[in-house]
């Protein structure tokens, strides 16, 4: 086989074009020592790619390197679009990474950026040789005429591209993933990447990563074992007279350096759909693993979730912001999920084209019985059950099927509040009696139904497929905090996590706020279950 030529080899290899060149960085020239962890996933020709990391590991910079190679050498001729979670992001991401790069690489890079009229080199739009490079803000917005409650993002309309890079992924809608696909449906190119430093399980990158192989790497000994520093974290720290800490393997426990490495997946049957990596500051030259395991045990103000998530490359979220499903299955009594009831019954109802149904009664301040969990598809299906159940209250979703809604609201003989979240509205939930909307603060009653199945107010039937499923739901909400970039204000939001969402937590919610905002406290110290089961299997 014939030896490639330097500039031939350059063409199809970003490692080598970068050393090749001298690439300058905002770090120094591009160099694979000290980061030779970058080498694989620098090469690697997958469709899909994902990068769960710690801060500082220079995928961003790897990712941005194979763009602009890829579309120097004609990898990419229709383009790629490089996705940043706002407009601003995109302004500042522009200005100090592709900008910088540009000016200090103009022989290797910056001859084939052409600037012409109409604006074609800006902080979003770049042509790199015949390629166009588009920079764009995740944010979706409300469109007039598009339907099923759905969002658009203009600036993705209308691009055809052959690479989608996701950055920071967590911080962006999860449908911008759909829309941003959509523009590479002329392509025979396809591939897909998503980088981000963790934050809830199974939202964002964790969720992303779980579908990869989920490759972790591997450091070689001489003794011939090999460690895995981010698998066997803490008890592979330790430490040296001096204080200063090191990673010792986990056969002959003398220090491994990240010399001679290897990415292993730990999926493989996955590797064929995604190659993920899974990266921590443990595997950095720059950091002090003993520092790591310090912070790890003592972590700084307290904030354990940090560690995690910007040291390890882990997602994290506290047991006070999550519930799990030990907990909410410790709410089941012995008896079995009703098929009716006289009443009076509260109901909740979270709208979409499965409608997820709530129903039960108040027994106490701020204690509650369940009574019938379902999921419907018909509008019919709802007010049939809700007759069975004797509801006098119930709280539905406004949105994404306002119109909908409104009419199943002025259709039935009980009393209706259609719901809209808010996050700035002040504490306390608001039912007006004229527009028939109970407004209130999506945090406000997140917490209060979190605190109501922690502390066990609430008795759901024994367990069953369709409580396993309640349940699950239930934990497939986190909070977690989130800071405005602009204004640095800090603000406590729920996130969907996990697979399947989290449509029962809000039905929940939607229940609890009817049956709060109404008289239908049932009457009487207990529900004689028994006696109703038998008269329900006979009606059944």
């Amino acid at each position: 086989m014939t030896e490639l030529e330097p500039k031939d080899l350059a063409a199809i290899d970003p490692a080598y074009w970068a050393d090749l060149n001298k690439i300058r960085l905002g770090t120094g020239v591009f160099t694979l020592e000290g980061h030779g962890y970058q080498l694989e996933p620098m090469q690697s020709q997958a469709r899909r790619t994902c990068y769960m990391k710690g801060t500082q590991g220079g995928f961003t910079e790897l990712e941005i390197l194979k763009a602009l190679h890829g579309m120097i050498h004609g990898m990419y001729p229709q383009g790629v679009l490089y996705i940043m979670p706002t407009a601003d992001d995109v302004g500042e991401f522009s200005k100090s990474r592709f900008n910088p790069l540009i000016q200090a690489n103009r022989k290797a890079i910056g001859q084939f950026v052409k600037s012409q009229k109409r604006g074609t080199d800006t902080a979003s739009l770049k042509k790199i040789f015949n390629a166009w490079l588009y920079l764009r803000g995740a944010r979706l917005t409300q469109q007039i005429g598009v339907g099923d409650g759905e969002k658009e993002s203009p600036k993705l309309r209308s691009i055809p591209v052959d690479r989608v890079v996701f950055d920071e992924l967590d911080l962006m809608d999860e449908t911008v993933i759909a829309k941003a696909r959509g523009r590479m449906g002329h392509s025979n190119v396809k591939e897909e990447v998503f980088i981000a430093n963790p934050t809830l399980p199974g939202f964002g990158i964790d969720k992303v990563f779980q579908t990869s192989d989920q490759r972790h790497l591997f450091r070689y000994c001489s003794c011939g074992g090999w460690t895995c520093a981010e698998a066997s974290f803490p008890g592979c720290v330790k430490e040296r007279p001096d204080g200063t800490g090191y990673i010792a393997c986990e056969k002959c426990g003398k220090p491994v350096g990240i010399e001679k490495t290897e990415w292993v997946p730990a999926v493989r049957e996955n590797t064929a759909f995604m190659q993920g990596y899974r990266w921590s500051q443990l595997s950095s030259t720059f950091n002090d693993p003993a520092e790591i395991l310090a912070e790890f045990n003592d972590p700084p103000q307290g904030n354990l979730g940090d560690v995690y998530r910007l040291r390890l490359g882990l997602p994290y979220v506290a047991a006070e912001d999550k519930l799990s499903v030990g907990v909410v299955k410790e709410c089941c009594g012995s008896d079995l999920m009703l098929t009716r009831h006289p009443g009076p019954c509260a109901m909740g109802v979270d709208v979409g084209k499965i409608k997820h149904v709530v129903i039960g009664t108040r027994t106490g301040r701020e204690r509650y019985d369940i009574l019938k969990v379902a999921t419907l598809s018909k509008w019919e299906d709802i007010h049939d059950l809700a007759q069975r159940f004797g509801v006098k209250s119930a709280v539905i979703d406004l949105r994404p099927y306002e119109d909908a809604a409104r009419s199943f609201q002025d259709a039935e003989p009980y009393r209706i509040y259609l719901c809209e979240y808010g996050e700035n509205r002040a504490f306390g939930a608001d039912y007006n009696q004229e527009t028939g909307i109970v407004r209130v603060n999506r945090t406000e009653i997140c917490d209060t139904t979190h605190r109501i199945v922690s502390e066990k107010r609430v008795e759901l039937p024994r367990t069953c497929p369709e409580i396993d499923e309640f349940a699950r739901q239930l934990c497939n909400a986190a909070k977690v905090l989130e800071t405005n970039k602009r204004s640095g204000t800090a603000i406590y939001r729920y996130r969907t996590i996990g697979s399947g969402g989290d449509h029962y937590r809000h039905a929940f919610n939607y229940f609890v706020l009817a049956a709060s905002g109404s008289k239908i406290a049932r009457v009487g110290a207990t529900r004689n279950r028994q006696t109703k089961a038998r008269n329900d299997f006979a009606l059944a």
